[in-house]
């Protein structure tokens, strides 16, 4: 996990959301289960991370992945309600919750057991 850092516009100012809030963005390590090979994606969040440390397992709330494209350019983005510190003990930054459908979130349900 990289340390978190402000999401900033060409200008360098820190880019907000709808409601006024500044947008963090910070690289989590991710793997597939039963590969080797890691890459690094970053999430964007409309709140600073708190007491998540570089190098250390961290879990992530309401995951969203959306497809871009722009200019023949294209890729995902990836949102998260909050990233937190996971315990030392814990197996990764992966939870055994399976992130929520549409139809769990409209009746409520939330991503790693949130």
């Amino acid at each position: 996990m990289a340390a978190p850092e402000p999401k900033t516009d060409l200008d360098g100012e820190q880019r907000k959301d709808r409601d006024g809030n500044h947008l963090w963005v910070t690289g989590i390590a991710v793997r597939r289960a039963g590969t080797r090979k890691a890459s690094v994606i970053d999430v964007q969040t409309s709140a600073e991370p708190e007491g998540v440390k570089e190098g250390s397992p961290v879990g992530v709330t309401e995951l969203d992945v959306s497809l871009w494209e722009i200019e023949g350019r294209h890729g995902l983005s990836y949102k998260a309600a909050s990233i937190y510190p996971k315990r030392s003990g814990s197996a990764g930054a992966s939870s055994s919750s399976p992130l929520p459908g549409p139809a769990q979130r409209e009746r409520g349900g939330k991503a790693n057991g949130s």
